[in-house]
């Protein structure tokens, strides 16, 4: 929480400011309201670690916000004498989407350990899903896919909303976006690990922390024997949109240095926001989409202590109000809820000159990291409102020139973020990742494919005539995998 002490915001953006708050006053009560009701109950089902093979705990009576469920608490001293990506509790769950559309699938929750942008341990929470019945010759591929949560509360994550009687509290746009690898993943006959990879302090924006727990996420999964991964031979594909991009796009900078046992077949992103987190928050602020920025400040500002303190030092009261009510908030509500807000101008000097912000700013950007040694996939609308594209094709020209090994850059014309996201970036997209869980090799060097719209591509229709049977198997209940 942020201290309410006096700021020097700008005299000039005051009243506009005063204006954006009472006008959003009335919508913050109704959030506050209904936060409240939904995070009453008590009760959790949970597994005890093991010093050896994890026990699975039985799925949970009742599907419980992580706030409330025990099975994100975890024990300090377990954590703490863990290795990256070990196992401390392991149950079964009843799979779902939009609360009672259950999957026909095997599913598990792990909880794991990781690290923050410190090294201090962590306990975090993936979603695994896997195929009915045997594993095929060699074991099943892993695909982890991050959905884009941008919020600021554990609820928001998909780890509840993925259960059956989940409630889904975050937007509808990021309660379909699971379905992505569900349907594709899963049609292939692949484990697919989705996780709340924001932790439990929703650090939305920091990628460094978000890489480390997809990384271990995948760890985790590769060493639960119900999964039937191969291992850490298992080949094993990252793939995220917009904000479920940031953990993916920088794990491929830092997988050589933290993961570097992880079978890294591939890692496709796309609406990348941390090409330039700078820029994206210069562009978005006071804009439509500016209630974006506090989430994201507000999130960093859990992984970088100093980050906090120049906030609290720099920031009027008004802006301090507005940033207090995005750990409150998923994405629908800390997006429209001070929409055109001008942050930057409730800091008494440009928060990008001050040290902790800057550094934390920067650390989470692509480009403060090795060139990736990974092959890589970008998708990107060209007119994408929200992540500029100019940042995508500089850090694309960065890494080529520093001899990345193989990244494949997708630029469409017609289209925005929200439709590249959701529809026309997806078939490429997925069909590059089954090339390299397949085992085909990536085209070596970089390659920039402009598209006028994805839709024309042949490969759309053919991801469709793959991806909506099995979205279809899933709403009537039927086993979904490879045939």
């Amino acid at each position: 929480m942020f201290k309410a002490e006096k700021g020097f915001g700008p005299d000039r953006e005051g009243s506009r400011n005063v204006a954006v708050v009472l006008v959003a006053g009335i919508v913050l009560a109704a959030l506050v309201i209904v936060t409240a009701v939904v995070t009453l109950g008590s009760g959790a089902a949970s597994g005890s670690p093991t010093s050896g093979p994890v026990a699975v705990a039985p799925p949970p009576a009742i599907a419980l916000p992580p706030e409330l469920d025990d099975f994100y608490k975890s024990d300090p001293a377990s954590l703490a004498h863990a290795r990256n990506g070990k196992i401390l509790k392991a149950r079964r769950i009843n799979p779902a989407i939009y609360v009672f559309v259950s999957l026909n699938v095997d599913a598990w929750q792990l909880e794991y350990r990781t690290t923050d942008v410190r090294g201090v341990p962590v306990a975090n929470v993936t979603t695994v899903l896997k195929p009915r019945g045997a594993a095929p010759a060699g074991g099943r591929k892993l695909l982890s896919y991050s959905v884009a949560e941008d919020s600021g509360a554990q609820y928001c994550g998909p780890g509840w909303a993925l259960q059956y009687g989940g409630f889904p509290l975050n937007s509808p746009a990021s309660q379909l976006e699971p379905i992505i690898p569900i349907a594709s993943g899963l049609s292939q006959g692949w484990t697919v690990s989705i996780p709340d990879y924001e932790g439990p302090h929703s650090n939305f924006g920091a990628s460094v922390a978000q890489a480390h727990s997809i990384l271990d996420a995948a760890r985790a999964v590769q060493d639960f024997a119900p999964a039937q991964t191969a291992g850490r031979t298992t080949r094993t594909a990252f793939w995220g949109y917009s904000g479920g991009s940031l953990g993916p796009s920088k794990a491929a900078e830092i997988r050589g240095q933290y993961a570097p046992d992880i079978n890294v077949a591939g890692i496709a992103v796309g609406g990348i926001a941390a090409a330039n987190m700078e820029a994206s928050v210069r562009h978005n602020n006071g804009g439509t989409y500016a209630g974006l920025v506090a989430s994201a400040f507000v999130g960093m500002a859990t992984e970088y202590p100093d980050m906090r303190r120049e906030l609290d030092d720099h920031m009027d009261l008004l802006g301090k109000v507005v940033l207090a009510t995005k750990p409150y908030s998923c994405l629908q509500w800390g997006t429209a809820v001070f929409p055109f807000y001008n942050y930057l101008g409730s800091m008494s000097v440009d928060p990008f000159t001050l040290p902790g912000i800057k550094h934390a700013v920067t650390e989470s950007s692509l480009g403060s990291a090795p060139t990736p040694r990974v092959p890589e996939y970008f998708y990107q609308a060209v007119y994408d409102e929200l992540v500029p594209t100019w940042t995508v094709d500089n850090i694309y020209k960065k890494y080529c020139a520093a001899g990345h090994p193989s990244l494949t850059y997708n630029r469409e014309t017609l289209g925005e973020h929200m439709s590249s996201g959701a529809l026309t970036g997806v078939p490429d997209a997925f069909f590059w990742i089954r090339d390299r869980l397949n085992g085909r090799p990536a085209a070596a060097g970089c390659h920039t494919v402009d598209e006028f719209s994805n839709i024309q591509d042949p490969t759309f229709a053919r991801a469709l005539g793959i991806i909506l049977p099995t979205i279809l198997d899933g709403i009537l209940q039927r086993p979904i995998g490879q045939r």
